[in-house]
C-alpha cells in the first residue's frame, strides 16, 4: 500500500498491521492523512519497521506516537536506542533491534568460481551521499575513489564506481560479486543524526552558495558538534552477500555489529590507506584468500542467527509477546480472493475520474485552438481593425477595453 489505503479494505478484519520501512510514515506522499487516520483508529496490533533512522527523527517520533505503534523494529543498536526513541517521547512501543538485512536462503548454496577464475581483483559499487549525514556517509565513496586511484600502482584489475548510472541490481549484482576476488566495503549507517532537519538545511544552503566547498569545511561549520554522538554503525547486507559467495571482503576498520572480525573474516583497510600494501599482499596469496573467505562462509553466511528464518522467528516472538485478546479481529478474516477484490480500485470511481480528466483536457485543447485561431486570423487584419476586434473580445470576457 502506498499513499491512501484502498477505501473498501476493512481493517477490523485484521489482527495486526505492519508498516514497512519503505513507507516514510511522517510524509503524506507515502502515508496520507486519510491512511494515518484509519491506522490511528485501528484497534489491532500495530508494528513498524524502520531504516535510515538518521532522517526526520522528530517528525518520525511524532508519527509513531500519533499512529499508536505498539512494536517498533529498529536498526539502531540497542545501547543507542534510547537516544533516538526516548521512553519519554515514546512510552508505548516495544523497541526491538534488528539487522538491516540477512543472508538470502539460497545464496550460500550457489556454486561460485574459485578466486583464480575470477577476472576482477577488486570490485565495488557505492554512492556519493549528502554531506549532512556525516563522515561515515562520505566513506562510502571515499574507499572506492582511493582504491581506484591506487590500483594501477599495484597492477590490480578493478571495477569500481560510485556513479548512479553504474549501479547493478538483481541477478547481475550476484554475478558481479562472483566475478570479483574481493569486494570493498564500509559500515552501514550515518554518523550525524538530524533531529529537526536544521543540519540538512544549513549544509544545503551553504552548498547552494558555494558548490565546490570541501567536506572538511562543512564538517567544521555545521557537523562537528553532532559527529558520532549516536552510533548507527552496523554491518551491511553486502557483507552477508560477499560471505555467502566466498568473495574476500576488504573493509574499512570498524565494528560491523560485532559479527565480523578483522583478519579472520575480512581484511581490514585503514581509513588513511596506509596499509594498502598489506591488503594487496593478501590479495596475491590464494591460500590466505581461501582461509579468510572459508571462515566468513562457515561462521557468518551459514550461521543460523543471520538467516531470514532467524529474522522471521524474532518478529514472531516479539508479536507473540505483545498480542492481546482485545487486539484480535472482530470479524471474519479476508479470504485471498476477498482481499484481492477489496484492494482493487473502485471501477466506477476510476471511470468518473478519467472522464473528468478527459473533459478537462478537451476544454484546455479547445481554449488553445481558439487562441491560436484568433492569433492567426487577426494577424491578417489591418492594425486598426484588429484593435476593434480585440476590444470586442475583451468586452465579451468582462475586461475593460484599451485605447
Amino acid at each position: 500500500m502506498y499513499g491512501d489505503l484502498p477505501p473498501r479494505i476493512d481493517l477490523s478484519r485484521f489482527d495486526g498491521v505492519v508498516i514497512h520501512y519503505t513507507l516514510i510514515a511522517c510524509m503524506d506522499h507515502y502515508l496520507s492523512h486519510s491512511a494515518r487516520a484509519r491506522l490511528r483508529a485501528f484497534s489491532g496490533l500495530k508494528a513498524m519497521f524502520i531504516q535510515d533512522e538518521y532522517r526526520f527523527i522528530n517528525r518520525t517520533v511524532a508519527a509513531i506516537r500519533d499512529l499508536g505503534i505498539d512494536l517498533l523494529f529498529t536498526c539502531v543498536p540497542e545501547p543507542e536506542i534510547d537516544k533516538v526513541y526516548s521512553p519519554q517521547a515514546l512510552p508505548r512501543p516495544v523497541r526491538v533491534n534488528v539487522l538491516t538485512g540477512y543472508v538470502p536462503p539460497t545464496l550460500a548454496l550457489r556454486a561460485v568460481p574459485v578466486p583464480a577464475d575470477r577476472p576482477i581483483d577488486i570490485g565495488y559499487r557505492g554512492r556519493r551521499l549528502p554531506a549532512h549525514l556525516g563522515r561515515l556517509s562520505q566513506e562510502k565513496s571515499m574507499i572506492g575513489e582511493h582504491v581506484a586511484a591506487e590500483a594501477p600502482r599495484y597492477g590490480l584489475v578493478t571495477d569500481i564506481s560510485c556513479r548512479e548510472e553504474d549501479r547493478i541490481y538483481g541477478e547481475e549484482w550476484i554475478n558481479f560479486i562472483s566475478r570479483c576476488k574481493a569486494m570493498l566495503g564500509v559500515e552501514s549507517g550515518a554518523s550525524v543524526f538530524d533531529f529537526t532537519g536544521e543540519i540538512e538545511r544549513q549544509v544545503t544552503d551553504h552548498l547552494r552558495r558555494e558548490p565546490d566547498v570541501s567536506y572538511e569545511t562543512l564538517e567544521r561549520l555545521y557537523l562537528g558538534a553532532h559527529e558520532g554522538k549516536i552510533r548507527l554503525n552496523q554491518i551491511s547486507p553486502r557483507c552477508f552477500e560477499a560471505a555467502a559467495l566466498r568473495t574476500l571482503m576488504i573493509l574499512y576498520e570498524g565494528e560491523y555489529s560485532g559479527i565480523l572480525k578483522p583478519w579472520h573474516h575480512y581484511v581490514p583497510l585503514k581509513k588513511d590507506h596506509s596499509n594498502m600494501a598489506d591488503v594487496v599482499a593478501v590479495l596475491r596469496d590464494p591460500e590466505q584468500i581461501a582461509k579468510i573467505t572459508e571462515r566468513a562462509y562457515r561462521e557468518v553466511a551459514l550461521d543460523a542467527r543471520y538467516s531470514y528464518a532467524s529474522a522471521v522467528a524474532q518478529v514472531d516472538d516479539a508479536i507473540d509477546a505483545l498480542i492481546r485478546p482485545e487486539m484480535l479481529a472482530r470479524r471474519r478474516p479476508y479470504t485471498n480472493f476477498g482481499f484481492r477484490s477489496a484492494r482493487k480500485i473502485d471501477g466506477l470511481k476510476l471511470y468518473r475520474g478519467l472522464k473528468y480528466q478527459a473533459l478537462q483536457m478537451k476544454y484546455q485543447a479547445l481554449q488553445i485552438a481558439r487562441w491560436l485561431f484568433l492569433r492567426v486570423a487577426l494577424g491578417w487584419m489591418p492594425e486598426q481593425r484588429r484593435e476593434k476586434v480585440w476590444n470586442r473580445i475583451r468586452e465579451w470576457r468582462g475586461i475593460k477595453p484599451v485605447g
